[in-house]
């Protein structure tokens, strides 16, 4: 469970970076007045969608690490 936990960290951490990486690349071709281009490779709804992923696995967390605690607590007593 713990090992899933990690893995979903990780996966949190892989999607944070690419939102960045788009939304870098949106700034860049903005700035360079690419909006064709923006729309083309359909980037706010990418970075959109990587935020709502994130989000998921992020309370996907939360709930995992809840539940560990709650079962240790309870080998506990």
């Amino acid at each position: 469970m713990k090992q899933m936990i990690k893995n979903y960290e990780h996966s949190c951490e892989l999607a944070k970076q690419r939102i960045i990486q788009l939304t870098h690349q949106k700034n860049q071709l903005k700035k360079e007045g690419k909006d064709a281009q923006i729309e083309e490779l359909d980037l706010e709804r990418r970075i959109r969608l990587l935020y709502t992923e994130h989000s998921q696995m992020r309370e996907i967390v939360i709930y995992l690490t809840n539940y560990v605690r709650r079962v240790e607590q309870r080998a506990e007593a």
